[in-house]
C-alpha cells in the first residue's frame, strides 16, 4: 500500500497528507485489486476533494498547538484552580445543559418511553464515556445525512455552496487520546455542538476540542495560558510567514520568550540566522532587477560551468532583467556601497576580479531573504 501511495503522489505531483490517505483508505479505495485502476481512482478522488473543499472534509488529525504549562509550581497551581472553577461554572451553563438534555438523553429506556406516553418526568441526560465519543459523533455524522453517508452529504453541501456563507463548520473533539476534526453540517446536532464548543472555548480559554469533549463527557478542560499559530507560506512570499501568539498577561517575559522559542522551533529544522547588513543590502540592491525561476538544467543555455541540479532535479535560476546585467549591478553596487568598511581589506567593494563572488553573494542573499527553509517546504533546489 505504501508503494501505491508513492505512485499516487507521483501522478499528482504533490505529497498526500496522512489525513487524506486515512480518509480514502477508510472508503476502501486503496484496496482495489487492479493497481492501475486504484491509482487512477485515488488520483481523481484527491483532485476532486481538494477542488471542492480546499482542505480535507473528513476526519483529520489535529494540528493545533498543544498547551504547555509554565515551569513554576505557582503558575501550574493557578491553571489548576482556574480549570476547576470554570468547569464547575460551565456545568451549570444553560446552553450546555440544553444541549445535553436535547441530545444526551437515551431514548431506548423505560423512563423515556414513560415520558413519551405522558406517564413520567423527562429523563436525566447521561454523559458519554470517553471511549464512546467517536462512535456517538460518527452516528450523528451519518445519521443526520439524508442518505446516511456523512462524507457524501458534506461534499454535496460544499459543491452547492454560495459566496457569503458556509453550510459547514469544523467540529474539533478528542477520541482515542487524539485531537481530531470533522467537517459537519452546521445546521444539525454536530454543528450545534461545534458552535457551542467554540463559544465555551472563547469564554473560558479552553481548546475547542476539549470544550466539545467536556459537553459530551464532563471531562474537565484545562485553561491554557497561551495559544500559538503559524501561517507558513512557501514559494515567492515565504518571507511573509507569520507566527501569532495569544498570551495570558500573568506570563513573565522569560516565559513568553521560552514559549516563542518552542513554537518557532517547530517551523524549521535548524536555526535560521539573520543575514548581515551587507547581505540584506545586496538582496535589496539586486532584487528589483532580477527574475527567478525554477527549471530543468537542460532547458537553460548559459556560458561557463554547467548548471547543477538540486535534490529535486531542478535548478533555481536568478538572472538580471530589464536591461540590467551582473556587471552593471556590480558597478552600481560599488558606486553606492563600495566605500563601506567590512571584513577583509576591500570591505563591501567587489572589484572586477571578484565579479564571481559578487554574483554568488548576491544570489545567496536574495534566496536566504525570500525563501527561508520552513518545515514542510519542497526540497530546496540549487540556485544558479
Amino acid at each position: 500500500m505504501t508503494n501505491l501511495r508513492t505512485d499516487v503522489e507521483k501522478a499528482l505531483g504533490w505529497p498526500v497528507s496522512d489525513a487524506m490517505w486515512e480518509d480514502l483508505d477508510g472508503d476502501g479505495m486503496s484496496w482495489r485489486p487492479d493497481r492501475a485502476a486504484a491509482r487512477q481512482e485515488l488520483v481523481e478522488a484527491i483532485r476532486h476533494r481538494t477542488a471542492v473543499y480546499g482542505r480535507i472534509p473528513a476526519i483529520r488529525a489535529g494540528s493545533q498547538t498543544p498547551p504547555m504549562r509554565p515551569a513554576t509550581a505557582s503558575s501550574s497551581a493557578r491553571i489548576d484552580a482556574l480549570s476547576a472553577i470554570y468547569a464547575a461554572w460551565a456545568n451549570s451553563d444553560l446552553k450546555v445543559n440544553w444541549f445535553r438534555r436535547s441530545h444526551l438523553v437515551p431514548q431506548n429506556t423505560p423512563e423515556y418511553e414513560a415520558w413519551i406516553a405522558g406517564r413520567g418526568d423527562y429523563p436525566e441526560f447521561q454523559l458519554l464515556a470517553p471511549e464512546d465519543v467517536d462512535q456517538w459523533i460518527m452516528d450523528h455524522f451519518n445519521g443526520d445525512s439524508p442518505d446516511g453517508n456523512g462524507n457524501r452529504h458534506i461534499e454535496d453541501l460544499l459543491t452547492a455552496r454560495r459566496p457569503g456563507g458556509s453550510p459547514v463548520v469544523d467540529l474539533w473533539y478528542i477520541a482515542s487520546h487524539r485531537e481530531r476534526a470533522l467537517t459537519v453540517d452546521s445546521r444539525w446536532t454536530l454543528g450545534e455542538l461545534a458552535k457551542l464548543a467554540e463559544d465555551m472555548a472563547d469564554t473560558y480559554q479552553w481548546r475547542q476540542s476539549e470544550a466539545a469533549t467536556f459537553v459530551l463527557t464532563g471531562r474537565q478542560p484545562e485553561v491554557f495560558v497561551y495559544s500559538g499559530s503559524a501561517s507558513i507560506r512557501h514559494g515567492a512570499t515565504a518571507a511573509c510567514s507569520r507566527v501569532t501568539m495569544t498570551l495570558d498577561p500573568f506570563l513573565t517575559p522569560d516565559q513568553v520568550a521560552g514559549i516563542y522559542g518552542r513554537l518557532k522551533a517547530r517551523l524549521h529544522s535548524g536555526p535560521i540566522k539573520s543575514l548581515s547588513e551587507k547581505h540584506y543590502r545586496l538582496a535589496q540592491h539586486i532584487g528589483p532587477h532580477v527574475v527567478s525561476r525554477v527549471d530543468h538544467p537542460g532547458r537553460t543555455a548559459r556560458k561557463g560551468r554547467p548548471l547543477q541540479a538540486g535534490p529535486t532535479g531542478l535548478v533555481h535560476i536568478i538572472e538580471p532583467t530589464g536591461g540590467a546585467s551582473w556587471q552593471s549591478l556590480r558597478r552600481d553596487w560599488n558606486d553606492r556601497y563600495g566605500h563601506r568598511a567590512g571584513r577583509g581589506s576591500k570591505g563591501w567593494r567587489y572589484g572586477s576580479e571578484n565579479h564571481p563572488n559578487f554574483m554568488r553573494d548576491a544570489k545567496k542573499a536574495y534566496v536566504r531573504l525570500l525563501f527561508p527553509p520552513w518545515k514542510g517546504a519542497d526540497e530546496p533546489v540549487q540556485s544558479q
